[in-house]
């Protein structure tokens, strides 16, 4: 396990101070950490059932700034591939969410030998299954499951909930694979850069269903959700406007919001 190495990629995601504050910073965090992890390993009953570090979120921010697994801590690293494996093939352990792996540790620990052979198996085997392709990333769900994989930094998150969506590609890329899944008519539009408007189409049986909608906890994640008639179809129209770089929409509102939709379809 060797993570001081590795400040450079920690600071450049801290983005706090200026760069040698924030280097020292980062130094500082893994050295920490470092210990923590040593110890938490030396007892391997509680790394694996109460690691130190709630839910592995140490373990799994180390590989999101892309520190090489032959530099992660082993043990730690093994359990995570190992609880993963269970959850997608046994459908053992507790649910887990926004987990990272690199890709190719996924694939060797299911069995499959390419992506290719990831989405034919599982195509096959998964109820409601859908997945969806542009440029690097690919979205796959289907029994209960989401995978988002990101080819350019060789990455994939399981069951990426608190996903944030800051561009339009990323916002389209989700609901066309939330439309298949959920088979809810959609359209969606980019106004502006930042402006972004999805169309729903649902049945007109239950207005109050949709005024629930419009008046529920989640619309505070969206900035307008109202209810249009064109072409003699009731849609839902709802508004996404990120006005400041803090301003993000997560994935979990989204399929919540797609989930919402599915059952006010005929």
């Amino acid at each position: 396990m060797e993570l001081v190495k590795h400040n450079d990629e920690l600071q450049r995601r801290i983005e706090l101070l200026d760069v040698t504050a924030d280097l020292q910073l980062a130094k500082e965090l893994m050295e920490l950490h470092q210990a923590k992890c040593a110890a938490c390993q030396e007892d391997r009953l509680r790394c694996a059932t109460r690691p130190a570090c709630k839910d592995r979120n140490f373990l799994n921010a180390l590989i999101e700034i892309g520190v090489e697994v032959i530099d992660l801590p082993d043990f730690c690293y093994s359990q995570n591939v190992e609880q993963i494996r269970r959850l997608v093939l046994e459908k053992k352990g507790r649910r887990m969410i926004d987990r990272r792996l690199p890709i190719k540790d996924l694939l060797q620990s299911l069995g499959v030998s390419s992506i290719r052979h990831f989405t034919t198996k599982y195509k096959k085997e998964w109820d409601n299954f859908a997945s969806v392709h542009e440029g690097n990333l690919m979205l796959v769900t289907g029994d209960g499951l989401l995978f988002r994989f990101d080819f350019t930094r060789g990455i994939v998150t399981v069951n990426p909930s608190k996903d944030r969506i800051r561009s339009y590609n990323i916002f389209k890329l989700y609901c066309d694979l939330f439309s298949e899944r959920y088979q809810v008519n959609m359209t969606v539009k980019d106004v502006t850069q930042n402006w972004w408007i999805l169309s729903l189409t649902v049945d007109d049986s239950d207005a109050a269903a949709v005024k629930a909608l419009q008046k529920g906890d989640l619309a505070e994640s969206f900035d307008a959700i109202y209810r249009t008639e064109s072409e003699g179809k009731v849609q839902i129209q709802v508004e996404v406007l990120l006005d400041t770089d803090a301003k993000y929409l997560e994935s979990e509102d989204l399929s919540e919001l797609f989930v919402k939709a599915s059952k006010l379809c005929k």
